[in-house]
């Protein structure tokens, strides 16, 4: 796909009007619009948010981050926009009128599986962070109540992976802490 085409969809994307629960991005050339999210999904993603925020508070090498969701990640040169569940990049980025921040600020990317299009973060996501240079992406599946640690990109695929299920506590590579999940409920 090139930058027209990519401009092209970007535009379509931006001007449908979307119920606010609806997330559109682009990838490989195609618009990919996810429904609204069910409340087991919201509940993993906001204990997720308020576990890595508590992660790296006070922390003197993640000073300046922010753990947030919701906005674009926009990968210039690969030509990708995706919207994580959540994600960590450096706060400034906020202060801007644009809805996205630059994919190579990203630290980690963090999806919740959802139950209407769970190919989505198994197979394309897990396809375009890698290209888009996330150092981790977080793959949580409330389906099967398990945890994918997914890291070191290298030519466009992660090359570390780690398992886990609901209740271990999940280390998340190079933030030196791990994420309890005890609570974390199935579908």
């Amino acid at each position: 796909m090139g930058r027209e085409e990519f401009d092209r969809l970007t535009a379509i994307a931006d001007s449908v009007r979307a119920p606010s629960n609806y997330k559109i991005e682009i990838s490989d050339g195609t618009l990919v619009m996810m429904t609204g999210r069910s409340g087991i999904h919201e509940f993993i993603v906001r204990r997720l948010r308020m576990r890595i925020e508590h992660g790296i508070a006070g922390r003197a090498e993640w000073a300046g981050m922010a753990v947030h969701g919701g906005m674009d990640v926009l990968d210039e040169v690969n030509l990708m926009r995706r919207n994580p569940d959540v994600c960590v990049f450096p706060e400034d980025d906020l202060l801007t009128v644009e809805n996205h921040i630059p994919a190579a600020d990203v630290k980690l990317a963090v999806e919740v599986v959802s139950r209407s299009n769970p190919e989505n973060d198994w197979e394309a996501k897990l396809r375009d962070y890698p290209r888009m240079h996330i150092p981790v992406y977080l793959i949580v599946d409330p389906r099967q109540g398990t945890i994918a640690v997914n890291s070191e990109p290298k030519a466009g695929k992660y090359t570390a992976r780690a398992a886990y299920v609901f209740g271990q506590e999940v280390p998340l590579p190079y933030f030196g802490f791990a994420v309890a999940t005890a609570d974390f409920p199935t579908y």
